[in-house]
């Protein structure tokens, strides 16, 4: 017989919206209490996820067939593992973990001035249908701090031609400084190929998109999505990120990260500094400000064992 199954409802709030296909700015999770471990689901319905309602169903019926509840229930279950062992998962790990790019909810002056202030390297930023606007601001930034790198994540809302055109439109001293463009338009190889013979950009595919694996020169894996165990991954470049969850997820994907590189597998900077993308909260402070190295939030198995415990969890039913 399984373990009971408590939850804790909880609202992530940003001021801005946080992706090119969705205008929302409250964002619904649950956290999952299972015997000693702690799991989070956190779906993105914009993006072709079910909602949080039916994921849940998923749960009650014992009828788990998404990787999101798959992978919930994995978190859980390895978090219980190390809470048994009065042990952290993190604490060992922190000097393994690759560094991040800095995630941002609005490319501005203040936002791009404050990530280099903290020794930011690399920008993610989100693009969508201005794409002229974004790329003209880019440039102007990029001219300012020549060093920084850039990656633009278009979740997939524009066409072939326009992903083309962004690129024609760029400068070549900005098109020097972008790092790859991050699901520009929906994956289909002979226009992902295309794209990339004219304009000559590394293009990075999020596994959320398809279950097959494209020949694409990065690869963003989200551990609270897939099981990241199952490589190999091919031969490009490999990004773990965050889901832009609850800060319980993050140490998640931070965790995988580490544990990753510490086995011998290679990885690029990552993306696993985006609790900012929210209004703060007691569990984001524990994470401290958004730096390019993760900061443990202390305590056992993924963290925030007080936090958890105060928690007004209910029985799944």
């Amino acid at each position: 017989m399984r373990e009971p199954i408590y939850v804790w409802r909880y609202v992530l709030k940003s001021r801005v919206q946080l992706n090119a296909v969705s205008g929302r700015t409250e964002f619904e999770g649950a956290l999952l209490r299972i015997g000693d471990g702690f799991g989070c689901l956190h779906p993105w319905p914009e993006l072709g996820d079910p909602e949080l309602e039916d994921l849940l169903d998923e749960l009650r019926n014992d009828a788990v067939v998404s990787g999101l509840v798959k992978e919930a229930l994995s978190m859980a279950a390895f978090d219980a593992r190390w809470r048994c062992r009065e042990e952290s998962m993190l604490d060992e790990m922190e000097e393994h973990i690759p560094e991040s790019h800095a995630t941002l909810s609005e490319c501005s002056i203040e936002t791009v001035t404050r990530a280099v202030c903290r020794e930011f390297s690399v920008i993610k930023v989100k693009g969508g249908r201005d794409f002229q606007e974004l790329a003209d601001r880019i440039d102007e930034f990029s001219r300012r701090w020549p060093h920084l790198r850039w990656r633009i994540d278009f979740n997939e809302s524009l066409t072939k031609n326009e992903t083309l055109e962004f690129c024609r439109g760029m400068t070549d001293h900005l098109r020097k400084r972008i790092d790859f463009l991050e699901d520009p338009c929906p994956w289909k190889a002979d226009d992902w190929d295309e794209i990339r013979r004219i304009v000559r950009l590394e293009l990075a595919f999020d596994h959320r998109v398809v279950q097959s694996l494209p020949d694409a020169d990065v690869l963003i894996l989200k551990p609270a999505r897939v099981e990241v165990s199952k490589g190999p991954w091919g031969n490009g470049r490999l990004v773990i990120t965050s889901n832009m969850d609850h800060p319980l997820g993050q140490c998640f994907a931070a965790w995988w990260a580490g544990r990753l590189s510490s086995s011998g597998q290679t990885l690029d900077i990552c993306g696993l500094q985006t609790h900012e993308l929210f209004e703060s909260n007691e569990f984001c402070e524990r994470l401290g400000p958004a730096r390019p190295r993760f900061v443990s939030p202390g305590g056992t198995g993924l963290g925030f064992d007080d936090l958890l415990e105060k928690l007004p969890w209910k029985l799944l039913t």
